[in-house]
């Protein structure tokens, strides 16, 4: 079925620019060389063996058993604050605020 008889967002109003586009569609786009700095290349692994780079798996995980972790606060000390708290549940006094109606 031709591009243009199906439904689509691309109008081709004249039938000449079908065979254009489809033309320009069949050929595949071929890839392109990008030069990236040589700062911002990823060092060869092959180049240095004794050394585990840093997009390695293991060395984010030896560096992660590596540090020391800070010890985390989990006491809440629950039982000193119901120790240490009234005995009788106390009341705050309440006053009565009288409304008087607003005149309008």
């Amino acid at each position: 079925m031709s591009r243009d008889s199906s439904r689509t967002y691309l109008h081709l109003p004249q039938p000449r620019f079908a065979d254009l586009f489809e033309e320009f569609t069949r050929t595949p786009l071929l890839p392109e060389e990008i030069y990236v700095p040589p700062q911002h290349q990823p060092i060869n692994p092959e180049d240095e063996d004794d050394v585990v780079p840093d997009q390695h798996a293991a060395f984010g995980i030896q560096r992660a058993t590596q540090k020391q972790r800070q010890p985390a606060w989990r006491d809440l000390g629950l039982e000193e604050l119901m120790a240490r708290g009234p005995t009788e549940p106390r009341l705050a006094p309440m006053k009565k605020r009288i409304m008087e109606p607003c005149e309008t």
